[in-house]
């Protein structure tokens, strides 16, 4: 990932920019002398930031690499997907409580009823003595 896809400027443009504003806030600095001289830094260095901002997502557009709108049917295609997961999951948790369900009956059904298995699965008896 390069510089200019994230930042939508080169190195070149950003070091001008840092340089420019920190001659600004030196020459800020200078003319202001005591508590205010630290106001008028703190006011470049925002006016600085808010411009790198603005040039920011200026380049970003113009490289046709700014965050898509809410509205594209991509997203909306997304979104459909996702509850028609949504609602597959909760038909895959109903249908596992009837899996346990059924388990449990027949688990219930075998221990309860040995007896009524056919005669010829039951365990031979010695009938000799």
């Amino acid at each position: 990932m390069s510089i200019k896809s994230v930042m939508g400027l080169d190195w070149f443009d950003l070091g001008v920019h840092v340089v420019i504003s920190i001659l600004a806030m030196t020459m800020a600095s200078s003319a202001a002398n005591g508590p205010d001289g630290d106001v008028a830094v703190s006011m470049v260095a925002v006016a600085s930031l808010l411009l790198l901002a603005w040039r920011r997502a200026r380049a970003l557009k113009r490289l046709g690499l700014s965050e898509p709108d809410n509205s594209s049917p991509h997203l909306e295609e997304l979104e459909s997907r996702i509850a028609d997961l949504e609602a597959q999951h909760g038909r895959v948790l109903e249908l596992e409580e009837r899996v346990d369900f059924t388990e449990r009956m027949l688990a219930n059904q075998r221990a309860l009823a040995p007896a009524a298995m056919a005669p010829e699965l039951l365990p031979k008896r010695d009938q000799g003595s």
